[in-house]
């Protein structure tokens, strides 16, 4: 499950970078690391609860 949410977020990190102008690159990657790093805090507290 969380392969599968690295893989539909680095997708969409992509496109995001792809669409957006390179200014807001740097935020939108943040944005993304941000949202991984979340998920899998809430995964490990749902593997060790």
């Amino acid at each position: 499950m969380l392969a599968w949410a690295a893989v539909i977020l680095t997708v969409l990190g992509v496109l995001i970078y792809a669409l957006s102008e390179p200014a807001m690159a740097l935020l939108n990657l943040a944005e993304l690391v941000g949202v991984v790093l979340l998920f899998a805090l809430v995964c490990a507290a749902e593997a060790f609860n």
